[in-house]
């Protein structure tokens, strides 16, 4: 197992470095090498005895500060406003979410986002049309792969540093199309990254019945869909429930 741990930074103090490229690594010293009046070495006997490798990732406001843009703002503000009327049934277009199951491909996701500009610009008066940018894989892990997010090289590296970072360039570069984005979360840490470029926000039934997401989703700053089966419905009518209520949860800071 391969363990990426947030890194303390402050806003304004902010300084790049390849984490990814010359990542860190802490190993446990094997038992019979260990000093036994080493107080770290005593511990790595019983720490950590699973994982081969902890690498530093980029606290969330170096990413957002290096990779900001404040054209967008309206942009995203706007859509947001737009997919909550919608779902209220006060504005009477039909919001489309559309575009590839997963944005393993940057450069195809914007192609696709750039010929649906004049798409929008013709049925705006009826359709409110948001880029599905789907980072995280809901059937990853176990040997497969896991999303762009979280392996952008496609090879089981496990780059997230510049995963996060290729994510957000991409968000940026689509808000600047003037189109809204949309994301799917499977974590409650990768949001700190992104959350502020996505417009809408999506819950997979297959953790839509999580408390962690529920408490995630009462917290985003977005309109949230849970996604359901026939067989999850239920869930996910308790997940708006629960997410609609106040909580107090645990996250990492920016």
């Amino acid at each position: 197992e391969l363990r990426h741990e947030p890194s303390i930074g402050r806003r304004g103090g902010c300084t790049r470095r390849a984490a990814d490229e010359e990542p860190h690594t802490r190993t446990a010293m094997p038992p019979e090498t260990a000093p036994d009046d080493d107080e770290s070495a005593l511990l790595s006997r019983i720490d950590d005895l699973r994982i081969a490798s902890i690498r530093p990732l980029m606290p969330a406001a170096c990413l957002i500060e290096e990779l900001a843009d404040a054209s967008v703002v309206e942009t995203i503000r706007g859509a947001r406003g737009a997919l909550s009327a919608i779902t209220r049934g006060t504005d009477q277009r039909l919001a489309v979410v559309i575009g590839p199951a997963a944005a393993h491909d940057p450069a195809a996701v914007l192609e696709f986002a750039r010929r649906l500009v004049p798409v929008q610009q013709r049925l705006g008066g009826e359709l409110l049309l948001v880029v599905r940018v789907f980072l995280d894989e809901p059937g990853g892990g176990a040997g497969r792969w896991s999303g762009a997010m979280y392996d952008p090289g496609l090879d089981g590296s496990f780059q997230l540093n510049r995963g996060f970072r290729q994510a957000r360039q991409l968000l940026v570069d689509i808000a600047r199309l003037g189109l809204p984005a949309g994301c799917l979360y499977l974590d409650s840490i990768s949001p700190q990254f992104i959350a502020d470029l996505v417009s809408w926000s999506a819950v997979g039934a297959s953790t839509a019945a999580s408390a962690l997401h529920r408490e995630l989703a009462s917290g985003l700053s977005t309109p949230v869909g849970f996604h359901a089966t026939a067989a999850s419905a239920d869930a996910a009518v308790g997940a708006v429930r629960a997410a609609s209520a106040p909580h107090a949860f645990l996250s990492v800071s920016k």
